[in-house]
């Protein structure tokens, strides 16, 4: 059972949930892995950072090094291109589709300006729905809507980006991404969309395509950004919402059993159990915060090591003096 994020804070805030800690990781790639266990059910949280090369990475080696049935709840933060939808709102997606940059219709834009033509070429792709995994999304939707009483819940498509700026509609006047359309090209195909982020839908095609293990895959998002409208959350609000939604994801994914013969999962709580159990987790330290001097401990070895050059280097000088 993993939980997947982009933020390393966000992965920290959702390790100092669990039990116990068995593992921790970061590696020299952007990643930081936590691994331990909840109510007796063994779970990891990866921070993978941003976009679709790095949920890749994950999905691929954590399949590579597991037998069996692999399940993935990702929780993130987004921008929303409907109106419908507020800030502060979590958004549970049903479905994705991908939008990427296509590079040849830039090629072909070049070419038909240089004829004069005023016809360019389509500049972006928006793929099919590729579906999650129902069972999931639902378990999500019940667990969220438990947790969170501020700001609404729903359910619709999520529109994964192949980058932050020109497959999101951003504009960049340094740049001709030529996508001052985009967002409206994406409502008129799929009204239902609720959310703009970089990495829900390459999660959901993976598991769609996996050969080695069954993998099954559902995703939430913070909504961050109103783009329409150009409202964001506070800092305060998203800590607030960040730390709810991950208690709602930590309960859907150890009450999900792995398939039909999974004895593992933990029973489902009630709304009360839950926050009795998770209040007197937000003080809980990670195995690399348990002291101050624990976590400064590089900068104290690279001073001893500098000191060290330096005495040996007077001796060293020292004795050439002399000898000369």
């Amino acid at each position: 059972r993993v939980i997947t994020v982009g933020s390393h804070k966000r992965a920290r805030m959702i390790a100092r949930l669990f039990d116990d800690i068995k593992i921790h990781v970061s590696s020299d790639r952007g990643f930081e892995t936590f691994t331990g266990t909840l109510r007796g059910t063994p779970i990891s949280v990866v921070a993978t950072g941003m976009g679709l090369p790095m949920v890749d990475m994950m999905v691929r080696e954590v399949n590579s090094c597991v037998d069996g049935t692999l399940l993935f709840l990702r929780l993130g933060t987004c921008g929303t291109p409907s109106t419908k939808v507020a800030i502060g709102t979590v958004t549970v997606n049903d479905r994705c589709v991908l939008i990427t940059r296509n590079y040849d219709g830039f090629v072909k834009a070049k070419k038909e300006l240089k004829n004069g033509a005023k016809q360019m070429g389509k500049y972006y792709t928006i793929s099919n729905p590729i579906p999650a995994d129902a069972a999931l999304s639902a378990a999500l939707e019940r667990e969220l809507s438990k947790r969170i009483e501020k700001y609404p819940v729903v359910r619709g498509t999520g529109a994964t980006c192949d980058s932050f700026y020109g497959s999101q509609g951003r504009q960049d006047p340094w740049f001709n991404d030529h996508n001052d359309q985009l967002i409206d090209e994406l409502m008129e195909i799929h009204p239902e969309s609720v959310t703009l982020e970089m990495e829900t839908g390459h999660l959901l095609h993976l598991a769609e395509n996996a050969a080695r293990n069954k993998i099954r895959a559902a995703g939430c998002a913070i909504v961050l950004a109103q783009r329409r409208s150009n409202d964001f959350l506070s800092k305060e609000e998203t800590a607030f919402m960040e730390r709810q939604a991950a208690i709602a994801v930590l309960e859907a994914i150890i009450t999900s059993p792995l398939d039909s013969d999974d004895k593992t999962h933990a029973r489902e709580l009630q709304q009360e159990e839950i926050s009795k159990l998770y209040t007197s987790k937000s003080s809980a330290k990670l195995p690399s915060e348990k002291s101050t001097f624990g976590h400064m401990a590089p900068v104290f070895s690279g001073i001893v090591t500098a000191v060290g050059c330096a005495v040996f280097g007077l001796i060293a000088w020292r004795r050439y003096r002399r000898s000369s």
